[in-house]
Formats: C-alpha cells, sequence, structure tokens
C-alpha cells in the first residue's frame, strides 16, 4: 500500500516512567496485593484499589491478548497485511466508510513487547481508575478515548497505525478531570508526576520515530472530556459541564470525520 506502518507508544517510556528511579520493571514481583510496597516510589501507591476486582481492566487485557495470538496465528504479529486485514488505522479505507477501524485499532499491537508494556501500563493504571469511575463509565472511557485517539491520527498522520495507547493516555486524562475536581486529594496522591509522566511521553512520541504521537494527543483529550461528560464514581446528576462535554465530544468527532474523509 505504500503506506508507513506505526505503533503508537514506545513501550519503553511506560516501563522506565513507571518506577521512579529504576530503568527496569521487575514483573514478577507485581501483584494486586503487594506492588504498592515493591515499587521504589510508585506513582500510584497511595490510592486505595477498588473494593471489587477490577473486572473491566481484566476484560480489556484479556482481549488484547487474545488479538495478539490471533496475529501470531494469521502470519505474525510485526506483518503490515495481517494487521491491516484485522482492523489497523488505514486512513483511505476509514474514508471510504469503514469507520469500525477507528476502534479495531486499539486492541492490536505490532509485537510482543509493545503488547507487553501496554498491558502493564493498562494494569497499573487501569484497576485504579476503574475504582475512581466505576466499571461502566470506565470501559465508556476507555472505548471513546481510543477512538479520539484513532481519530486524532487519522486526521494527522498518514501511516498505517495500532495500539492501545491512545487509550491508556485517555486515562491519564481522566486523572487530570480528577485533579479539576478534587485538586487537594489530586495533590497528595499524586503531586506533579502524573504530569511529568504524560510530558515526557509526549515529548518522546515526537522526537522518536515510529510512533503516532497524535494518536497520544487525541486519546488524552479524548479521555479527559470523557470523564468530564461522565463525572467520577457517584457523580450521577446531570449538569451543565457533563452536557458541554458531551457535545464538544460528538462535534469533535462529527468534525474529525468529515475534515479526514474531505482533506
Amino acid at each position: 500500500m505504500g503506506s508507513s506502518f506505526v505503533v503508537d507508544v514506545s513501550p519503553r517510556v511506560f516501563g522506565v516512567l513507571l518506577v521512579d528511579g529504576e530503568d527496569v520493571v521487575s514483573f514478577h514481583s507485581l501483584s494486586a496485593t503487594n506492588f504498592p510496597a515493591d515499587l521504589a516510589h510508585v506513582m500510584i501507591s497511595s490510592v486505595e484499589p477498588p473494593p471489587w476486582p477490577p473486572i473491566i481492566t481484566y476484560l480489556l487485557l484479556t482481549i488484547n491478548v487474545i488479538m495478539w495470538v490471533v496475529e501470531e496465528s494469521q502470519g505474525g504479529s510485526g506483518n503490515i497485511d495481517v494487521l491491516i486485514r484485522m482492523g489497523a488505522k488505514v486512513n483511505g479505507l476509514i474514508a471510504q466508510g469503514e469507520y469500525w477501524r477507528l476502534l479495531t485499532p486499539i486492541f492490536l499491537h505490532g509485537s510482543f513487547e509493545h503488547l507487553l508494556f501496554n498491558s502493564l501500563a493498562l494494569y497499573l493504571w487501569g484497576r485504579y481508575i476503574e475504582g475512581l469511575f466505576g466499571k461502566v463509565k470506565y470501559l465508556g472511557i476507555y472505548i471513546l478515548a481510543g477512538l479520539a485517539g484513532s481519530l486524532a491520527s487519522y486526521i494527522m498522520s498518514p501511516s498505517v497505525s495500532i495500539g492501545a495507547s491512545g487509550a491508556i493516555f485517555g486515562l491519564f486524562g481522566t486523572l487530570l478531570y480528577f485533579r479539576a475536581r478534587q485538586r487537594e486529594l489530586y495533590n497528595k496522591i499524586f503531586g506533579i508526576q502524573v504530569v511529568i509522566i504524560i510530558g515526557l511521553n509526549l515529548f518522546n512520541g515526537f522526537v522518536q520515530p515510529g510512533i503516532d504521537n497524535w494518536g497520544h494527543v487525541g486519546g488524552l483529550i479524548g479521555g479527559f472530556l470523557a470523564a468530564h461528560a461522565v463525572g467520577l464514581l457517584g457523580e450521577n446528576q446531570l449538569k451543565v459541564r457533563k452536557v458541554l462535554a458531551g457535545i464538544l465530544l460528538v462535534c469533535l468527532f462529527a468534525g474529525g470525520l468529515l475534515y479526514g474523509g474531505y482533506r
């Protein structure tokens, strides 16, 4: 097809940034009960795990693994033809009406390392954000953020792309919403570390080739707006800010699809 192939995250960055001062994550020591004690200055060590199993996070992880296994069985996760058949973001095909390609890329990965580090990021952060928003809202935010990331990539990047990190950046966007709603609590838990993670990952995406950084930017914005639209767990009253955020999301999606189709 003549298109370049990029993945939407440098998996090494998430591995480095999750642990302060460490270059490699000790995977064998991570578990739902002991990882805050095992990682030095881990970013989310002060957040209580959700009172129920993070079923949605585990479900998303399972889907990612299953899709990667299917990729390998069909010819390899590094094979661009396999990825395109399975739903990678291809601008020309989306413009022809295959809009489902805005969703499917968030469940595809270009290598085992790509899958591993995105899954680690989703596991470490997702189960806590699931506790902040609840299962249904969390799933909706993840999907909307992933769609927003794919849409931004569709508008700004001609390359074929895949990967979950647009949706994962959306999870960081939800933490920015949490900061806006509960700043004192947010500062006590996270300080400036979430902002540092976002900034360094975005910087890395712009200077390192092979990364679809527009997917990251779109996911971050999409997650922030989606969090505004649905609110934290227990924020169920309809408010003007929720309506405005929802309208803005709809307008961005509609405008993005129109612009992408006619440019």
